[in-house]
């Protein structure tokens, strides 16, 4: 069969024409019991890596936990690493956002904080913190706007970022600058029976490895590992996710933070910022294989 000169060259820019590159989301793999951990590559529109961990709420000896008050503030900075560590958590990320930032020292959280039933920083009815995640001692978790109305009683932990981006599986991110601009992110969301919490971060500000998203872009990865409501929490170098190997903590993610006044990490190390507040979770270790 023969084409006519212009039919031939469309059908071989189609035939040689590269395939777009897909989203990679690899398969939850299980570190604890009740936890898994699963990672996402994106190469378009802009280059991302996220990773992110699920959460069975169900699942025997799974607890949440958040840093508690401490210092002349309403808390005491600590790295993630440091955090787990310190309270001998299985994984945690960072959380609220904090003032001043972001040298170590005694912080003030932005938002509803709550850490082992008692309020660290009250609920905020606007602005950045105006939104949280809130559970209760047994696990039964919520993400919802902190109105004037809200009350704390019967809450265990909590911790507040700056909306809703996700409801029911309609996203819902506000259409503002910041929103739209890419930047290490950190998230949480909850499936749509409540079970399982997600606990995501997509690093940025790495070109060549990972950019960063906008939050619209946080609310499709938040989709893609499970989730139906979502929270934006504190992002930039703030972003970190830790988890225990051996007693030890281990980051999971690359982080954006420097060392202050310097330009790059040394080494090209990823080095966390002392953050605020930090999540957490604690579980029981995986069975000995058979």
């Amino acid at each position: 069969m023969r084409f006519p000169g212009a039919l031939r060259a469309i059908a071989c820019l189609v035939a040689f024409a590269p395939l777009r590159a897909q989203v990679k989301v690899e398969p939850w793999v299980p570190a604890y019991q009740g936890v898994e951990l699963a990672s996402g590559e994106a190469p378009e529109p802009r280059r991302q890596k996220a990773f992110a961990v699920r959460v069975d709420l169900r699942a025997p000896g799974v607890r949440l936990f958040a840093t508690p008050h401490a210092g002349s503030k309403e808390t005491t900075s600590e790295t993630t690493g440091e955090f787990l560590a310190h309270h001998r958590l299985q994984v945690a990320i960072n959380a609220n956002f904090y003032d001043p930032c972001c040298t170590p020292g005694d912080k003030d959280l932005l938002g509803l904080a709550m850490s082992g039933g008692q309020v660290v920083s009250p609920a905020a009815t606007h602005g950045i913190g105006q939104a949280a995640l809130v559970a209760t001692r047994d696990n039964f978790a919520t993400i919802l706007k902190t109105g004037p109305d809200f009350r704390t009683s019967g809450l265990w932990t909590a911790v507040a970022g700056t909306e809703v981006i996700l409801a029911d599986g309609v996203r819902s991110v506000a259409p503002i600058p910041f929103n739209k601009a890419t930047h290490p992110r950190t998230a949480v969301g909850l499936s749509r029976d409540g079970r399982y919490l997600i606990l995501l971060v997509i690093d940025g500000r790495q070109a060549g490895y990972s950019v960063g998203a906008t939050l619209d872009e946080v609310v499709d990865w938040l989709l893609r590992f499970g989730a139906a409501d979502g929270l934006n929490l504190d992002g930039g170098g703030s972003t970190a996710l830790v988890r225990e190997v051996e007693g030890q903590p281990r980051l999971v993610n690359h982080p954006s933070g420097v060392a202050l006044g310097s330009t790059s990490n040394a080494g090209g190390e990823p080095q966390q910022r002392s953050n605020g507040n930090n999540l957490g979770v604690f579980a029981r270790p995986l069975p000995p294989a058979a």
